[in-house]
């Protein structure tokens, strides 16, 4: 038994997780051509155990690998924060699916439209990681990202203000505010990733 593995590209590994948010994303998106909630939920739910196994996967590796790329405490903080992406949007599905509304709230495509634009810069910014002078580019990537969770903070306020103004039933109004927490959240969750990656990038410079 290896107990040691060598040439472990833990790199790839955060490529395959984000490869995972982007499809689990995608598969949100689609609520826009096919609005069977529950349909999507359960597509998602696959993806979203996909990512935990190559999360696990990740830990399991570090824990029997001796030397690292980069600190070991950064590789699972890393690795445990994409994963949180995919869990958030895997929660919100399921609370659109179980409260039942109906039509879907048009506004859920925006957040998932800015959420996307987010998530597209993690992952050139984790696709340059560990690439030879490739630190100016993943910060780059994290600045971007920064400003995307600065848009959806904005589009977030206008979106309650709107809801609290014109929604009449306290219901409704609970309902809809809880998702569009929950999407909001995604980006704040990419933040999260870019902030790692950053500080990634500043101790390995």
């Amino acid at each position: 038994m290896q107990i040691f593995p060598k040439n472990i590209n833990f790199f790839r590994l955060f490529e395959e997780q984000i490869s995972e948010v982007q499809k689990a994303i995608k598969i949100f998106r689609d609520l826009e051509e096919d609005i069977d909630v529950k349909r999507q939920s359960i597509r998602l739910k696959k993806v979203e155990h996909s990512t935990d196994e190559i999360t696990h996967r990740i830990i399991k590796t570090l824990n029997q690998t001796f030397i690292t790329p980069i600190d070991r405490e950064d590789i699972a903080h890393l690795a445990s924060k994409i994963d949180d992406i995919v869990d958030v949007m895997d929660v919100a599905i399921y609370r659109l699916y179980i409260y039942r509304l109906d039509p879907v709230p048009k506004e859920i495509f925006q957040y998932l439209s800015i959420s996307e634009k987010a998530i597209s810069e993690i992952a050139r910014g984790i696709n340059a990681l560990g690439q030879k002078k490739g630190d100016a580019t993943v910060m780059k990537h994290c600045e971007f990202v920064n400003f995307i969770e600065n848009e959806a903070d904005d589009y977030h306020r206008k979106t309650l203000q709107t809801l609290f103004d014109e929604e009449k039933d306290a219901i409704i109004i609970i309902k809809k505010k809880e998702i569009f927490e929950l999407l909001e959240h995604i980006t704040d969750r990419c933040e999260d990733v870019a902030n790692i990656l950053e500080t990634i990038v500043i101790k390995n410079s």
